[in-house]
């Protein structure tokens, strides 16, 4: 189960703590994020997010992660870009403690160009 709280410090910076709770059976070595994509999407309640992320392994090998997930902002969506948004993302290199992960994830986020019909 994942839970995340997001908070808009400004208009252009926001707070974001994530709590992952449950079995994890994945790859333990890994070092880095590369290629990550974001796009969100609204149905007129919801944010709908689908992204994806390369996951660099100390071992020398890679998994591509890929994530689909709703986000129900706290007052509705009624500003949210009829296109959709993009989000460009760079992710600092993993830390890990035990059984606790840390990270800086910094983002631009920009209204998806309008799609030609």
């Amino acid at each position: 189960m994942t839970k995340a709280q997001v908070k808009a410090n400004r208009e252009s910076e926001w707070d974001t703590n994530i709590t992952i709770n449950g079995t994890y059976n994945g790859p333990t070595d890994v070092t880095s994020v590369r290629d990550y994509q974001v796009t969100w999407n609204s149905d007129g309640k919801s944010i709908l997010e689908s992204g994806s992320a390369i996951l660099v392994l100390k071992s020398g090998g890679n998994v591509r992660q890929i994530w689909e997930s709703t986000i129900t902002p706290e007052h509705g969506v009624s500003k949210f870009p009829k296109a959709g948004e993009r989000i460009n993302v760079s992710v600092s290199p993993l830390q890990i403690d035990g059984n606790k992960m840390s990270y800086s994830w910094e983002g631009t986020v920009r209204a998806a160009p309008a799609q030609s019909k």
